[in-house]
């Protein structure tokens, strides 16, 4: 979206992009936002909360310091039944408020000061035809959210990639994703696994820490907490993951269902 938007595809071009920095993303990420800063002609600007998600979710505190855990955890009883998931608090504390917080500084209103009644900022997500569930309004009545690969130049996520290859062949567009964030489908772990051992072995240590006694995970919940939907060890549940795949291709007559 960023780059067709700086080609004019979408008729006028933003004043200025944002990336909120979780403190947790890949360095690939980091990576493309420095590649985007030299390909684009308006401004990318990093913001944050000042917190690190990763230090706040290693020292099992929420973005004021205070102790909780802020991502969707899975949760199991201490004999394995499934628990629930943890309520989701990182995605509007260290992605959402920090935005909003940078668009303010850019209209000059000081924090908790009044907008006045005719403040209108147009917001893009970069949201594509295949995830049109995600496109909702945004919930303060001075920003309305615009989907340019929805409304303006239909695209799916795979025609975004075509896209890129075809524009920028031989470079990789990196998703952004919390290195730990319980949401990550198997491909992705998967392909973390493979593409940054050191990065899923930070990930494996983590998931292992929120079922330390010390940590506030266990403390507060008195459950144990999962980064893995089948609430077992991340390592343990990502082979699992391999092998039920692969063992779903051996049973296919002759594999054309896969393709």
């Amino acid at each position: 979206m960023c780059l067709l938007a700086d080609r004019g595809e979408f008729g006028v071009r933003p004043d200025v992009a944002i990336f909120a920095d979780t403190g947790w993303e890949p360095q690939r990420v980091y990576d493309t936002v420095e590649w985007l800063r030299s390909e684009v002609s308006f401004p990318i600007i990093t913001t944050s909360n000042g917190r690190s998600l990763r230090e706040d979710v290693l020292n099992g505190v929420n973005a004021q310091g205070q102790p909780w855990v802020t991502i969707p955890v899975f949760l199991a009883e201490r004999n394995g039944d499934p628990a629930g998931i943890n309520w989701r608090q990182c995605t509007k504390n260290y992605k959402l408020a920090p935005i909003q917080a940078e668009v303010r500084r850019l209209l000059g209103v000081r924090p908790r000061k009044l907008l006045s009644s005719d403040t209108n900022v147009e917001m893009w997500l970069g949201i594509s035809t295949d995830e049109v569930m995600r496109a909702k309004p945004n919930r303060e009545w001075w920003i309305k959210h615009r989907f340019p690969l929805i409304d303006d130049l239909p695209m799916s996520r795979q025609e975004c990639q075509e896209w890129f290859e075809e524009n920028y062949p031989g470079r990789t567009l990196e998703r952004s994703a919390c290195v730990g964030c319980p949401f990550r489908s198997t491909t992705s772990w998967l392909s973390v696994r493979e593409s940054d051992p050191d990065l899923f072995e930070e990930a494996v240590q983590m998931d292992a820490g929120l079922r330390s006694p010390d940590h506030n995970a266990s403390k507060m919940f008195r459950k144990q907490a999962f980064l893995h939907h089948r609430r077992v060890p991340l390592a343990e549940a990502i082979q699992a993951d391999l092998e039920e795949e692969e063992n779903h291709f051996m049973n296919e007559c002759e594999g054309h269902c896969a393709l």
